[in-house]
C-alpha cells in the first residue's frame, strides 16, 4: 500500500510537472506554426497524435490516467525535424523514444532519459541524411517567458544550465570562435533537453555534472 501511494505521488507530480513544461512550450510551438504555415501542420498532427495513442494506450495497460507529458516531447520534435522529414519517420523516432525511454519505465518520472534528446537522437541516427534544425529567433524570443518560469520554478536545474553554457562557451573559445547567434539555441537546448527534470540528477553535484557533460 506504501508502495502503490508513493507511485500515486511520483506520477501526480509528473502530471503537474508535464503541463507546467507544455505550457512553456505551447508559446514557441505556434510561432513554429505561424512561421512555418500549413507545411508545419501535418508534422505537427503526427507528433500529437502518436504521443496521445501510445499515452492513452499504456494507460489503459496500467489502468492508470493517461499523462499529457509525451506531448513535450513531440513539440520538441516538430520545433528541431527538418522540413525534409517523412512523417512515418517522425512518428517512428518519436514512437521509439516514448516507449524506450519512458513508458516501458512506468511513463513521465520514473524513467531516466530525456524522451525529447532521445526521440532527437533516433530520428539523427536512424536516418544519417536527415540535419536536425534550429529554432529561429521568433521562436526563441517566444520560449523566454516559458523557460525563466520553469528556471525559477527548479523545474528546470539552473546549474544544469550554467554548466552546460559555461561547457559549451570553453570548447568553442578553445577549438572555434563562439557566435553570438548560438546563444539563444544553446540555452534553448539546455533548458528544454538537457534540464529535463524526469532526465537529470536530483543532487546539486549531479546536476553540474549532467550539464558540464550537455555542455
Amino acid at each position: 500500500m506504501i508502495r502503490k501511494a508513493l507511485l500515486d505521488l511520483r506520477a501526480r507530480a509528473a502530471r503537474r510537472c508535464g503541463v507546467f513544461r507544455l505550457m512553456a512550450l505551447a508559446p514557441p510551438a505556434l510561432v513554429h506554426l505561424w512561421l512555418t504555415g500549413a507545411a508545419a501542420v501535418p508534422a505537427l498532427l503526427v507528433a500529437v497524435s502518436v504521443a496521445l495513442g501510445w499515452s492513452f494506450l499504456f494507460a489503459e495497460l496500467r489502468g492508470r490516467g493517461p499523462l499529457l507529458a509525451g506531448l513535450v516531447p513531440a513539440l520538441l520534435l516538430v520545433l528541431f525535424a527538418p522540413p525534409e522529414a517523412a512523417l512515418w519517420q517522425l512518428a517512428l523516432a518519436l514512437s521509439l523514444a516514448l516507449v524506450m525511454g519512458e513508458l516501458i519505465f512506468g511513463g513521465a518520472g520514473f524513467g531516466f532519459l530525456s524522451t525529447g534528446a532521445l526521440a532527437l537522437a533516433f530520428l539523427t541516427f536512424s536516418f544519417p541524411g536527415l540535419a536536425l534544425g534550429m529554432p529561429g529567433p521568433m521562436v526563441l524570443w517566444a520560449a523566454l517567458p516559458g523557460g525563466g518560469l520553469l528556471l525559477l520554478s527548479g523545474l528546470a536545474p539552473w546549474r544544469v544550465v550554467l554548466a552546460g553554457g559555461t561547457a559549451f562557451a570553453g570548447l568553442a573559445a578553445l577549438f572555434w570562435s563562439l557566435s553570438p547567434g548560438l546563444i539563444g539555441p544553446v540555452l534553448f537546448v539546455l533548458v528544454f533537453l538537457a534540464a529535463d527534470p524526469f532526465a537529470a540528477p536530483v543532487s546539486g553535484p549531479g546536476h553540474w555534472v549532467h550539464g558540464g557533460l550537455a555542455g
